[in-house]
This record gives structure tokens, sequence and C-alpha cells, in this order.
């Protein structure tokens, strides 16, 4: 038995050899200071992790199966460097993506899992004028571009003709479809850990012209009850933009329609009474978003980013605009320092903040909810909001 098994050892190890595999260990280590002035008590002095690009780390792995074709994974979890604890998503594992597929480059790559900050409608980020900055593209839109999904397959097609086109869709993992199961996860960004309804999405981008990328974004989430009843956690988004390179400045442009059709006062507040809302105003049922950026690569250490965004909500809701500035000083290829300075400017019956969608979510904040007496970041209807922080990240 032992002369056969070791015959057997022998013939199968070059077959093994032949796979060639990898694992790599990565990750994100980002703090930084941020002094924000017009909340609701006058202003903050804080530690924050993440604001330039999340605090992470996971393992990234390939195996060559031949002929073209690779296995892949990547799992990743969100931290708080300040405090070590883990944040952002679905548990205390692997809270920004858990993913396993195929990858062939002529076919394409299948992918299956929690696809976390990889949610479609959060590719949106490739054309922010301030990339990974905190003060960007989903603060005037309450986080909805910061989404999370999981229970997902993707589906990313090889670069034909400068078109390349991704697919995603979300199951709920229940028989009654679109609706979401007790205590499923939620994607938006008011909806974590709460059930989250069906979720999916399609990206086309297109690099067929040297310095040029466009894309347009389609994403929709619904809520635990399969409907779009919240513009800004469970709704339609179309986004289109752009990126144009000339020498050491890109340019930035770009749009986004959001659309609520269910929206109601359930889909915003989900305990009585309602939070207090100026006069004649309604929850909003469309939001529209617009925004222009340059960057600046001064050198190859040094660079500068301005970017001034717009949105406007229908139903009385007003409108704000951010303006934002922001530099990054590169130590070496791993480690730079980082600053960004943020304002925002609300009509008389806005009240859109600097925060994630979380800390000031829609409705009103503190000093203006004698009802609920609901604690928030943002700032009084018509009032603005200033924010700074600046910050190291290293990578590994």
């Amino acid at each position: 038995m032992k002369k056969y098994l070791t015959t057997a050892l022998v013939v199968a190890t070059p077959m093994l050899a032949q796979a060639q595999s990898s694992v790599t260990l990565y990750g994100v280590v980002d703090n930084a200071i941020e002094y924000t002035v017009g909340v609701p008590k006058g202003h903050v002095v804080q530690a924050v992790s993440g604001n330039w690009q999340p605090s992470v780390f996971g393992f990234l792995g390939t195996e060559d199966l031949g002929g073209g074709l690779k296995a892949i994974f990547r799992l990743e979890t969100q931290f708080n460097a300040f405090t070590g604890a883990t944040m952002s998503g679905s548990g205390s594992g692997f809270t920004r993506r858990s993913l396993l597929g195929l990858s062939d480059a002529k076919w394409g790559t299948v992918r299956l899992g929690y696809f976390g900050q990889e949610d479609i409608g959060s590719r949106i980020i490739f054309i922010d004028p301030q990339v990974f900055h905190f003060y960007g593209i989903a603060t005037l839109v309450r986080g909805r571009n910061w989404t999370l999904t999981s229970n997902g397959i993707d589906y990313t097609t090889p670069t034909i003709g400068g078109l390349t086109f991704q697919g995603q869709y979300n199951l709920t993992n229940n028989s009654n479809w679109n609706t979401a199961p007790t205590n499923g996860l939620g994607s938006g960004p008011g909806m974590l850990g709460q059930a989250q309804g069906r979720s999916d999405g399609a990206q086309l981008i297109y690099t067929g012209v040297p310095n040029l990328q466009l894309r347009t974004i389609y994403s929709e989430i619904r809520d635990g009850k399969g409907q779009f009843s919240n513009v800004y956690t469970a709704s339609r988004s179309i986004v289109f933009g752009g990126v144009y390179t000339m020498g050491a400045l890109q340019f930035y442009a770009g749009g986004q329609y959001l659309s609520a059709p269910n929206a109601s006062d359930a889909g915003y507040f989900s305990t009585t009474p309602k939070t207090y809302l100026p006069p004649g105003v309604t929850v909003p049922s469309a939001a529209t978003h617009e925004w222009i950026g340059v960057a600046w690569d001064i050198n190859p250490a040094v660079n500068l980013r301005g970017a001034i965004y717009h949105a406007n909500a229908n139903n009385g809701n007003g409108n704000a605009t951010l303006y934002t500035l922001s530099g990054s000083y590169a130590l070496s290829k791993r480690t730079l320092l980082y600053t960004q300075l943020g304002y925002v400017q609300n009509s008389q019956t806005s009240n859109i903040g600097l925060g994630n969608g979380l800390a000031d979510p829609y409705g009103a904040n503190s000093n203006d909810d004698p009802a609920k007496g609901f604690r928030s970041s943002g700032p009084n209807f018509g009032h603005g909001q200033f924010g700074a922080y600046s910050g190291i990240v290293t990578k590994f």
C-alpha cells in the first residue's frame, strides 16, 4: 500500500505544481484630526479614521488554472485605527467585501459573495474629483453613493473597442420577491444592519479615446418591503460622467438623478411623531446632483484637487452646494500626508451637512426637532457647515 501511495504522490506533484497560486496580505492605515463648524451645538474637534481612504486590511488571492483561467478571491475588513474597532458592514468578519470567482482574459470575470464597498453604485467614486476624500460625491446625497450589498453575483466583460460592461445582481434569499428576510442586512447609509430588499445595477465604461474615461451607471436599492421609499437609502440612481487628462491636469464632470417613487413618511421616519420639517415641505421623491472639478499633479509628490457639487431635492426640500479643496504630499510610495477643506451652503429649507448619511440623515437636527429631540451633526435649516481635516495614511 505504501508503494502505491508513494507512486500516486509522485505522479500528482507535477500536476499540482502547474497551478501557480499567490496570496497577498495588504492594508491601509489612515488617521486624521477634523474640525467642524456649524453643528447644532457649535463646533467639534474629533479624531477620525479613514477620511482619505478607509483603514482596512485584507487578503487577495489568485490561482492559475491554466489556459488563461484564474481562480480569484478577496477578503477585506474595515476598522477604526484610533480605536481598533471593526466598522462599516455586515458584522465582525470581513465587513468590506468577501468575494470568490473566476477570471479569464478572453471571457471576462465572474464573482460571487459579499460585494460590500464594491456595490456597483459606489463605482461613481472613479468620476469624483475628490476621489477617496470624505467630502465629495456622497456628501450632498447623504451617503447614497456609499452603499453596501450582500448575496451578490457580478460579471465584468473584457474591454472590447474601448468598452467594458459590468452587471451586478444581489439576492435577498427570500421567497417573497424583492423583499428582505427578517434580520436581512442593510445597504443604504441609513440601513446598515436593517432589512434590505433586492439591489442590482450595471455600468458601462468607455476608454476608447486617449486620456478620456466615460462612465454611465444605473443602480437600485429597495427597502425591506421591496419599495423605493427613500431617495437617500432606497432609490434608483442614474449617473453619467467622465474624466479627461491633459498633461498634469485631470478634469472631472458628472451628474446624477435619484428617484424614489414610493417615497412616504414611513420610508424616512420609522417612528412617530414625524420628524419636524419646515412649513410646506414634504419628503422628497427625487433629487438631482451635479459636479465639476480639477486635479493637478504639481510634481510626483504633490497633488491638489478642487471641486464644486450641487444638489436639489424636490417637494420643497431646497438645494445645497458643496465647495471643496484638498491636497496631498507623498512622503514615499506608501505614505502620504493629506488635508481637505469643505463648505456646504444650504437654501432655507435644506440642512445637509458634511456627514456620512448616518450622523446626519434626512430630517431635522436636535435644535429643530422639538418632537423627537433627534441628535444630528447636520446644520440648522438654511445654515451652512464648514469642515477641515489633516491626516496621514500609509499602505502595506
